[in-house]
């Protein structure tokens, strides 16, 4: 075997099990992989990966109701602020606040994040401060498979709204034109919602989920240069960190008739 012969051994080898093709959004990866931090990967393989509540079907993460068949007669008993999805979990109407929040300030307040209507969202510095404010309310940061599936609605839509963009719905970039963009109060497009009643999951702020980081958030902003990329359900930043970073709460309640107490 002569020494090319070997280099080119050598080369299959090392392009077969070292290099990986980068990815920049889902359609540069062979379905049913997602486009995760610039890698194609399966969303999950097992259970495990989906987190309480949830199952592994086909490489998508499903919700799986209780199956306690006495719980599946009785709807989820979520708090007033927070609603109900798919019978497996309860999630903040809005966008996480300060207690001192209004429609013109963000508040300084900040000893637990609570889910109001018409005032500014809460811009947490890190996922450490989003985690402690849901926490002190007794609930806890969304997971990324609950924030998926509450952003794209029981018919998985590529938007919260729908599948189709629309730069009037919810709050981006081309809302108010592109010299007039800005953070509104929560819950101030009224149509910026889905059929679980969720609003502002796209645009406003990005949203922080459970173990995640700045490169990892969800949902789009109303600062970002390309809305209908950006503000999709599936998008995930990966490798560059966006700016106006908000997060909302979830929680699992013990049981559907305890009140949404965890």
């Amino acid at each position: 075997m002569n020494a090319r012969t070997i280099y080119c051994l050598i080369l299959v080898i090392l392009t077969q099990s070292c290099v990986h093709q980068r990815c920049y959004e889902n359609r540069d990866c062979p379905y049913p992989k997602e486009c995760t931090l610039g890698r194609c990967e399966y969303k999950c393989t097992d259970d495990s990966a989906c987190g309480i509540g949830f199952k592994c079907v086909n490489y998508e993460c499903e919700p799986a109701p209780n199956e306690n068949e006495e719980q599946e007669k009785k709807p989820l008993n979520c708090p007033e602020e927070m609603v109900p999805v798919a019978e497996v979990f309860c999630i903040d109407r809005f966008e996480a606040s300060r207690p001192d929040a209004t429609e013109t300030s963000t508040g300084s307040d900040s000893s637990r994040a609570l889910s109001a209507r018409g005032v500014l969202p809460w811009q947490a510095p890190s996922n450490e401060v989003a985690e402690a404010a849901c926490a002190a309310s007794n609930k806890r940061l969304c997971t990324a498979q609950e924030w998926e599936l509450a952003c794209t609605g029981p018919d998985k839509t590529i938007y919260g709204y729908g599948n189709s963009y629309d730069p009037l719905i919810c709050n981006g970039i081309e809302t108010f034109g592109r010299d007039g963009y800005h953070l509104l109060p929560t819950g101030s497009l009224a149509d910026c919602t889905n059929e679980w009643g969720v609003f502002d999951i796209n645009g406003n702020l990005w949203e922080r989920t459970a173990g995640g980081s700045d490169k990892t958030v969800r949902g789009g902003a109303y600062n970002c240069i390309d809305s209908e990329t950006l503000h999709r359900c599936d998008y995930v930043p990966g490798d560059w960190d966006p700016s106006a970073l908000g997060f909302r709460c979830c929680l699992t309640p013990k049981s559907a008739s305890d009140g949404g107490v965890p």
